[in-house]
């Protein structure tokens, strides 16, 4: 891994992991599947046709920057940018007024924008490739910073350098493995009770029952008498059904778009919504925040309360 380039970075959580890639196993000499592969190997391509296009200016510029050499003070830094003062430019230089070369074109600022645009693509190549993998793996893993004072001119990203970074995140286990630690980690966070709660998740029969999950919109039902996903609960309600596709289906694609006909403007707390997986079949919502989730027996809910690790939350006075 390139040091020149990397900050020590910090892993968190996020969602997703395609079906085919499922059996992959972190091992050096097979870190990523072709299609992966593929990706990178475009992205490269295409991120070094522009550092080329950019080098092409950069090269123009630089030359003509050199012609000012022992007139004035130049001051090359290290990552290719050329600073002089106004001072020197414009007064020193042609302190004479004899002619008006102060107001002729001076390739610095180009030069320095060219920089810029460099540290931009860059950077920009290094999100795309960290963000292909946190949405193809399941993972959150922050994208290392560049030394945009430091980095040199010449400086050529190889897409591997980045892929190491995923690789260290998952610590040797599979990407699968790795998907249902952080996805379990996501949905019992969204479904813990809070500290002083006298309730928690329940199972009943052929039933889940999760007490206090959504928070309603008070000023909207105040106003209009509908139930309205508050702030941030519509992503709290599409973690929660990332859980409980994981859980009923063994998928890790699950998201608030299973629960068939679910208005979050307007959620009907009547019904039962149906859901989109096999062995999850409903979903019903409750005044008091609390969800319900219907399975096709008792022995689905179960095995899908035991694999979600909600059996292991305890209350506070249970500790």
């Amino acid at each position: 891994m390139s040091q020149a380039v990397l900050n020590n970075s910090q892993a968190t959580g996020h969602t997703d992991l395609l079906s085919g890639i499922l059996k992959v196993q972190v091992r050096n000499e097979e870190k990523i599947t072709e299609q992966d592969r593929i990706y990178c190997e475009n992205q490269q391509d295409e991120l070094y046709k522009t550092l080329d296009q950019i080098a092409w200016w950069y090269n123009i510029f630089k030359r003509e920057a050199e012609k000012y050499e022992g007139k004035i003070k130049l001051k090359h830094e290290p990552n290719g940018k050329i600073t002089t003062s106004s001072y020197d430019l414009h007064y020193r230089y042609n302190n004479d007024e004899k002619d008006y070369t102060h107001h002729e074109f001076t390739p610095f600022k180009n030069i320095n924008e060219l920089v810029d645009s460099r540290h931009n693509a860059i950077r920009n190549f290094i999100n795309r490739i960290i963000g292909y993998f946190n949405n193809t793996y399941s993972v959150s893993v922050e994208a290392p910073k560049i030394d945009e004072k430091t980095l040199p001119i010449d400086f050529r990203p190889v897409y591997n350098t980045y892929v190491d970074v995923v690789i260290e995140h998952l610590g040797g286990k599979s990407f699968r493995d790795t998907a249902e630690d952080e996805l379990i980690k996501r949905f019992l966070n969204t479904v813990r009770p809070s500290c002083w709660s006298k309730v928690k998740p329940e199972l009943k029969k052929d039933r889940i029952i999760f007490p206090d999950i959504v928070t309603w919109d008070s000023i909207h039902y105040q106003y209009y008498k509908e139930y309205d996903f508050e702030y941030e609960s519509d992503r709290k309600v599409s973690q929660f059904c990332e859980g409980i596709a994981f859980g009923a289906d063994d998928v890790l694609c699950g998201s608030i778009e299973m629960i068939i006909g679910l208005d979050t403007r307007n959620v009907d707390i009547s019904r039962w919504y149906d859901l989109t997986t096999t062995n999850a079949l409903n979903i019903k919502f409750y005044a008091n925040g609390r969800i319900d989730v219907k399975f096709k027996d008792s022995a689905t809910a179960e095995s899908c309360f035991i694999r979600l690790r909600l059996n292991e939350i305890k209350l506070r006075d249970e500790n």
